[in-house]
């Protein structure tokens, strides 16, 4: 009975808490299990991707024999949609796809189907534009006539990738009976406002500052120029980081490294949140919006614009 209102007890703390940014506007996010609980629970299959053996999630097989990763992303999504943040479900998204999408995302997901630098995480990441990824691992231990459970949660920022809040605890020893959710909550209540608080400190930043995104040049073999040709008044590689500049948030993007005749690389280049209608830009959407392909064939240089993930982009000189 002391268990139950511990655990009732807890449940309200989670819920009626008023976090510090209680007023402000709180980023999308979406609750993906992480890697590592796929492959630790043989949900995934092998592809070979140039000798080397990739293991990609099989998101499909989990959701349809395991309910504990549906019961696992409920309880942390119900714990934040409490405290006022946009959620996105993932098996819903999954079993919302159309028949060719979701063909089409199972293909990849077993290692087939069209060449793509996006997994189905990506994929559904790129389709729905969650501010913020969160990936839970879950792990579940017997001690004699007891259990506990180690919960690891980070969040990502869903267009770079960069980790801006972690939290990992686990629970002391509770009844063999005690179900999950029960354990997620109690493992997560002491960091929860912390990891919260990251979050909505780096959204901020976001709202401020913009979002970040990156941006790889690459001449292809059919090109006429190369970036250190000459291109109206400069060269090709100036002519693409003025572009960037003039088109960012506040002139950033700087590039990584030196470049090469057929190579550059851009960091950090911020863009607004939303496009002129309100609705969320990946970094694909930002240059499309932003008219750079066109730019470069007014200049006489063929050029396509390849979407890598929901935060990156490859512009491909000489390809149509």
């Amino acid at each position: 009975m002391n268990m139950k209102k511990n655990l009732l007890l807890l449940s309200l703390m989670l819920a009626l808490s008023i976090p510090t940014f209680a007023q402000a506007d709180k980023p999308s996010m979406m609750v993906i299990p992480a890697n590592v609980w796929f492959v630790r629970n043989n949900y995934f299959t092998e592809h070979d991707n140039n000798g080397k053996v990739q293991k990609i999630p099989n998101y499909t097989k989990a959701f349809e024999e395991n309910s504990d990763i549906k019961e696992a992303i409920a309880t942390l999504g119900e714990l934040f949609q409490q405290r006022g943040f946009e959620l996105t479900d993932l098996e819903e998204t999954l079993s919302s796809q159309d028949q060719e999408d979701a063909l089409e995302i199972g293909m990849a997901a077993d290692g087939y189907g069209d060449e793509t630098n996006m997994g189905v995480a990506d994929q559904i990441l790129n389709q729905y534009k969650p501010d913020i990824k969160l990936t839970v691992d879950w792990e579940t231990s017997e001690i004699g006539f007891q259990k506990q459970l180690r919960v690891a949660v980070r969040a990502y920022d869903s267009y770079t990738n960069k980790q801006i809040g972690n939290l990992t605890n686990t629970t002391p020893p509770m009844a063999r009976g005690a179900f999950l959710a029960d354990m997620i909550k109690q493992s997560v209540s002491a960091g929860f406002d912390n990891l919260t608080n990251n979050m909505m400190t780096y959204f901020q930043g976001l709202q401020s500052k913009g979002r970040e995104v990156r941006m790889a040049v690459r001449v292809t073999a059919n090109s006429s120029v190369t970036l250190f040709d000459q291109v109206g008044d400069d060269r090709l590689n100036m002519v693409l980081q003025k572009w960037v500049r003039q088109h960012s948030k506040n002139g950033t993007g700087n590039t990584a490294g030196s470049p090469s005749r057929a190579r550059m690389n851009f960091q950090n280049i911020r863009i607004p949140l939303t496009d002129q209608n309100g609705q969320k830009m990946t970094a694909y959407e930002w240059a499309t919006n932003e008219g750079l392909e066109a730019y470069l064939k007014s200049l006489g240089v063929s050029a396509r614009v390849d979407e890598n993930g929901i935060g990156s982009i490859t512009v491909r000189i000489g390809a149509n």
